[in-house]
């Protein structure tokens, strides 16, 4: 019996040769997904929880490529670049400082930086700061170098407000200011500029007139009180004494400012040679207030200033009994008795510098 040779139809012919077509169209498929979602995201940066990286107000897009791959930040630069131009970062990133996540993936990252998601800075001024640890902090705490922010302080700003090279140390007060990281130097300083005169209200500018005082005045005096009150309850009674001895023309006499002519270092005590040194700030030879202040005041200090104790006191010094308050007096007589007393605390504890 002969076997039957049967031989597949055209139609099946064509059934085996779609059915291949929509097997490599479904492969293909499987591979873009893949290769799309590995681009996409699938984490692609080796930074840990908590790591920074930083964009520069200055930088271009290639600089922020370069930066990615110096600092080890992207593992693989050609996907993250492709997803970057596809969300059109080279012309829509924003300079500043980015908090990192582990594992975080190309359109993440890209996202974060072209939607400006950078982390604020909180500048923390304290009273008391010197010129030298201000300018410090805000180049520890910003792109602007040191050198930057000292040309910024000689800027148009001061004209422009009032200021001179010695007074327009006025616009540090002590707060908490929330900044970008990628803020440049003179941006920077326009920044306390504009805070400062937020602060000088039309009724705080008032209150200083009624002492015969400009609000940088104030902030001046402001800054001696903070230097010699320890307690916040003595500033306006300490600032009435010193607007008393400036209305009848004597000098301050305040041991701040004569701190701020020779520099504290180590030592703990002035001594009657210190109170001779020739110095625009020496408030032992100049009447009136120094041209500037002598450090950050706080601003307890400063509402002291505008609103004084009104009482007949023209000297102080401190307490003998080490409680750091002052003994305040009418007259010469009495505050040379008071600081006799003081005197002879210090030597009996040793302070001899």
């Amino acid at each position: 019996m002969k076997k039957r040779r049967i031989t597949p139809t055209k139609g099946a012919k064509k059934s085996n040769s779609g059915n291949k077509i929509w097997g490599i169209v479904l492969i293909v498929v499987f591979f873009g997904i893949t290769a799309g979602y590995y681009v996409l995201f699938k984490g692609n940066t080796d930074a840990s929880d908590g790591e920074y990286f930083y964009i520069k107000s200055t930088d271009n897009y290639t600089q922020v490529l370069e930066n990615l791959t110096y600092h080890h930040i992207i593992k693989n630069m050609e996907s993250f670049n492709l997803v970057a131009t596809q969300l059109d970062l080279p012309t829509k990133f924003k300079a500043g400082k980015y908090k990192l996540e582990a594992g975080m993936s190309n359109i993440e990252l890209v996202r974060k930086i072209r939607n400006g998601g950078w982390e604020t800075t909180v500048a923390k001024l304290k009273s008391e700061m010197t010129r030298e640890q201000v300018i410090n902090y805000l180049a520890d705490n910003t792109e602007a170098t040191k050198e930057e922010l000292m040309d910024a302080m000689n800027g148009d700003w001061m004209a422009e407000n009032g200021f001179t090279n010695e007074n327009k140390w006025c616009i540090f007060l002590p707060d908490h200011y929330h900044l970008n990281w990628a803020s440049p130097a003179d941006k920077t300083i326009n920044r306390f500029v504009e805070e400062y005169n937020k602060y000088w209200t039309v009724k705080r500018k008032a209150q200083a007139q009624e002492q015969g005082l400009t609000s940088k005045e104030a902030t001046i005096l402001a800054s001696i009180v903070d230097g010699e009150a320890i307690y916040a309850d003595e500033m306006p009674i300490i600032a009435g004494l010193y607007l008393n001895r400036v209305r009848t023309g004597i000098p301050l006499g305040a041991d701040p400012t004569i701190w701020f002519v020779i520099g504290k270092g180590e030592r703990h005590r002035l001594r009657y040679a210190d109170l001779k040194v020739p110095h625009p700030y020496n408030t032992y030879l100049n009447r009136g207030l120094p041209p500037g202040p002598i450090f950050c005041p706080d601003k307890r200090a400063i509402e002291a200033a505008i609103n004084p104790k009104s009482h007949n006191y023209y000297y102080m010094c401190a307490k003998p009994d080490g409680s750091l308050r002052h003994a305040f007096a009418n007259g010469l007589d009495e505050h040379n008795r008071n600081a006799a007393a003081y005197r002879k605390s210090l030597d009996k504890q040793g302070v001899v510098r």
